[in-house]
């Protein structure tokens, strides 16, 4: 609950992991009895529909230091107060588009369910059933810009603004360019209630950041969207192409055999994702990005650093868990065989629809639950990938009996689920190389170390190609640059082993070769005792 400055109005928000709702409703206490206060619903949304995403109640500071939502000063002749929603999103058909509505509330009629929306109005306001909703502010998409609003700058000391104009601080980026922050007047004329006229003046530069990677500059970003068959479901991903690559997205779909490369150039790819859940199958296919962010390379999150060495990458393609009918408790019923039918769309589209990557070349990798896919990708696809990075993951479910990620159903209750589920009980020694990195000090619940030890020693034993690094000290995410180095050179070797160089698989356990060994100098002293025929290294 939050109350306005004013005392006598209130927000309370409340949700419903089951049914994934969202609702904030709004308190008036300007009765006469302060226990019986006037409850009207404010919005009511599904929370994983991005598209229907209004925004959020924006805050600022009051007189007494207290965060409280901010509002225009309020007429006390019409008793109506204004607030401001703002998302930083905007979730859309095009991509994100950040936006910034006000919402005119009449106290006096709380009750009254009719309600009128601006045809300025962003987003679907549908979501927002009290109130006159009015845009006055949105990215600048159409200029190939991505912008966002990090603050309101309220100079009074209060939660209630006054005058015709807001100043906020205003960050710009695009593909090629970081973000800068801008001062931005926001004008605009407030009379009785209603912004009758919405202008922009210009911004004030404020911070003058440069690229903080030049080497990687000329990549090209494409977001895409294709159709898994298994149920028709729309889904879409990022597409990174190194430097001196690029193609023109609406001239492949419309004439396909003119843009696509021959075999000997095309790139080998990098899968890299993360499954989630879902109820609906629309909120499922949302497009969860924007063509015109800056992509931030972080060695230890970003997959975009494998550019360099010529991958096309796939980011985050949407590999959605989706449940059937009114349950949400039954989408891991079909876990295999959503994630299976999502990778090869994904793979198919990237490699025989636009034509840019070789499909005998694919790897996939990911991180925790991401990395729990890895493994069940490279036994259930039939090939699809050469080979796997799995990093911090959890490949037996019956060591976390008592649930995992969004599963609330135990062991004991769906054992059949709990094994199809967990690579560790369907491994096969027709399965892809796999590298496994775990911090030797994971305390995330659902991933302790022991579950990368385990897994290796039950691929050793069926002789699958493998490889465990575990590194000293570190948690569930790497934060030594000492640890993160090394965990670039492991994967780097094993892309260009099992990837680029498409060597023949064997089952011998030789470690790293000598430019591994160089390329991990900074750790050489505590990596001494690697020893040949033992491919398990304890850093």
């Amino acid at each position: 609950m939050s109350f306005f400055e004013t005392g006598d109005l209130a927000v309370v928000s409340e949700k419903w992991w089951e049914t994934k709702l969202e609702r904030k409703w709004l308190l008036n206490f300007q009765g006469p009895d302060l226990l019986k206060a006037e409850k009207v619903l404010f919005s009511e949304r599904s929370y994983e529909d991005k598209y229907s995403d209004p925004g959020n109640i924006q805050y600022g500071y009051s007189q007494l230091g207290t965060k409280c939502p901010l509002q225009m000063r309020r007429d006390l002749g019409q008793q109506k107060v204004t607030i401001f929603l703002y998302n930083d999103e905007g979730a859309g058909e095009e991509g994100y588009v950040p936006f910034l509505n006000i919402v005119e509330i009449d106290l006096e009629n709380l009750n009254d369910s009719d309600r009128l929306a601006s045809e300025k109005s962003k987003g679907n306001t549908n979501t927002v059933k009290t109130g006159i909703v009015t845009q006055i502010w949105e990215s600048n998409h159409e200029a190939g810009k991505f912008e966002r609003i990090h603050a309101v700058l309220n100079n009074s000391g209060s939660t209630l603004l006054s005058g015709d104009s807001l100043r906020v601080i205003l960050s710009q980026e695009t593909p090629e360019e970081p973000p800068n922050y801008y001062l931005y007047d926001l004008n605009f004329l407030y009379v009785a209630g209603v912004v009758k006229k919405v202008s922009d003046e210009s911004a004030v530069r404020i911070t003058n950041f440069k690229h903080p990677y030049p080497a990687m500059k000329g990549y090209s970003k494409h977001i895409i969207k294709y159709k898994r068959p298994l149920d028709g479901v729309t889904l879409s991903s990022t597409l990174y192409l190194p430097k001196g690559y690029s193609f023109d997205l609406e001239n492949i779909q419309t004439d396909r055999k003119k843009s696509k490369l021959k075999k000997e150039k095309r790139l080998p790819l990098l899968f890299w994702a993360y499954p989630l859940q879902y109820n609906a199958a629309s909120a499922a296919g949302q497009l969860r990005d924007s063509p015109f962010r800056f992509s931030k390379v972080t060695p230890f999150k970003s997959p975009l650093v494998w550019l360099t060495l010529g991958f096309a990458v796939l980011d985050g393609p949407s590999m959605p868990i989706i449940a059937t009918g009114d349950k949400s408790s039954n989408a891991n019923d079909t876990y295999v065989e959503q994630l299976v039918s999502s990778a090869e769309a994904a793979v198919d589209y990237v490699c025989n629809g636009l034509g840019i990557c070789d499909s005998t070349r694919v790897a996939v990798g990911g991180h925790s639950y991401g990395a729990f896919m890895v493994a069940n990708l490279l036994i259930h696809s039939k090939n699809l990938f050469c080979c796997g990075i799995a990093r911090s993951g959890a490949y037996n479910r019956t060591m976390t009996p008592f649930g995992f990620q969004t599963e609330r159903r135990s062991f004991w209750k769906v054992p059949k689920i709990y094994t199809k589920m967990s690579p560790f009980f369907t491994l096969h020694k027709d399965m892809r190389p796999i590298l496994l990195i775990h911090g030797a000090e994971d305390e995330n619940r659902g991933t302790y170390t022991d579950q990368s030890v385990r897994m290796f020693a039950a691929l050793r034993s069926i002789g699958v190609v493998s490889r465990l690094v575990v590194l000293p000290y570190e948690g569930h995410r790497y934060r030594a640059r000492e640890s993160i180095m090394h965990c670039l050179a492991e994967t780097e070797f094993w892309l260009r082993k099992y990837c680029v160089d498409k060597r023949k698989y064997s089952t011998s356990y030789d470690v790293a070769p000598d430019e591994l060994r160089s390329a991990t100098a900074p750790i050489a002293t505590i990596a001494t005792h690697i020893q040949p025929g033992d491919s398990q290294v304890n850093l």
